[in-house]
C-alpha cells in the first residue's frame, strides 16, 4: 500500500528530509536495497541522489509540565532524495520557521512568549518502515547521554529549538521526532498528504524531545507536504 510521506520536518517541530540512517530504533524494520522506502513525486520514483524539494506547514502544539501548551504555526522545508545502491531514502529539513505562538499558561503569568530554531540546521531526517505498507519519518536523533544535547560538531543534524516564555524560562527542546505517514494525498497542490505526530506514550515509534532543565516536550498534531516546485504530490513505497 503506498503511504504518503512529507520529508522533513518537525515540530513544534519539522519538516523535511533524509539520510541514509539504520532502522534499528524503536519497531523500525532493517531493510536491504532495493527493498527500502523510496521517495515518489507524482507517482515517478525519484532518481538516484536527485534531490527532491519539499515544503511542509501545519499547526503543531507541544505539551511540556512547566510551559503546558505551546501552539504553533510552522513552516519546514528541505528535501529528500533516494542514494545510489537502493538503500533507503534520506535527506535533511533545512529549515524551520514556527510564528503566531501562544501559550496560555505563559500568557496568564504575564509574560511574552517567542519561539525560533536553534543552530543546528539542517536537521537530518530518513524514511523508515515500521511493517509492510507503515512508513514513517524519523527526523533528528536521540543524543548518547539522556536529556543531554548531542555535540553538534561530531553528530551534527539533531533537533532543535527554543521555547521563550519571559517570566517562566527559555529551555530548548531537542532529539528526535518520529512521524507516521498517511495515506491521503490525493490531488496535486489541493489536497497533498500528511504526517501525523503522537506522544511517545501513545506509540511504540514516537519520541517526545527532551530538555536540559524543564522535561519532555510532547508534539501533537499534523503538517501538510507537497513537492516546493510544482505542488507535486510526495509518497514513499517500496520499493
Amino acid at each position: 500500500m503506498t503511504k504518503k510521506f512529507l520529508i522533513g520536518l518537525a515540530p513544534l517541530v519539522v519538516t523535511a528530509a533524509f539520510v541514509m540512517l539504520p532502522a534499528v530504533s524503536q519497531g523500525f524494520e532493517t531493510c536491504t536495497g532495493p527493498n527500502c522506502p523510496h521517495v515518489y513525486k507524482n507517482g515517478t520514483i525519484g532518481a538516484e541522489a536527485k534531490p527532491v524539494r519539499e515544503i511542509a506547514w501545519g499547526t503543531l502544539k507541544l505539551h511540556n509540565e512547566k510551559l503546558g501548551d505551546v501552539e504553533c504555526h510552522n513552516i519546514f522545508a528541505g528535501f529528500a532524495e533516494n542514494p545510489a545502491g537502493g538503500g533507503a531514502a534520506g535527506g535533511k529539513v533545512q529549515a524551520f520557521y514556527p510564528y503566531e505562538c501562544v501559550d496560555a499558561v505563559c500568557t496568564s503569568a504575564g509574560g511574552e512568549l517567542k519561539v525560533k530554531a536553534g543552530t543546528t540546521l539542517p536537521w537530518v531526517a530518513s524514511a523508515q518502515q515500521a511493517k509492510p505498507g507503515e512508513f514513517w519519518q524519523k527526523t533528528g536523533f536521540k543524543g548518547p547521554t539522556p536529556n543531554k544535547k548531542a555535540n553538534p560538531l561530531t553528530e551534527p543534524g539533531q533537533i532543535e529549538f527554543n521555547i521563550n516564555c519571559t517570566v517562566i524560562g527559555a529551555p530548548d527542546f531537542f532529539g528526535e521526532n518520529d512521524t507516521l505517514a498517511q495515506n491521503n494525498g490525493v490531488s496535486i497542490g489541493s489536497v497533498p498528504g500528511e504526517l501525523q505526530f503522537f506522544h511517545e506514550s501513545e506509540n511504540v515509534n514516537s519520541h517526545n524531545l527532551e530538555s536540559e532543565l524543564f522535561g519532555p516536550g510532547e508534539t501533537l498534531g499534523k503538517v501538510k507536504v507537497q513537492g516546493y516546485g510544482s505542488q507535486e504530490l510526495i509518497e514513499v513505497k517500496n520499493p
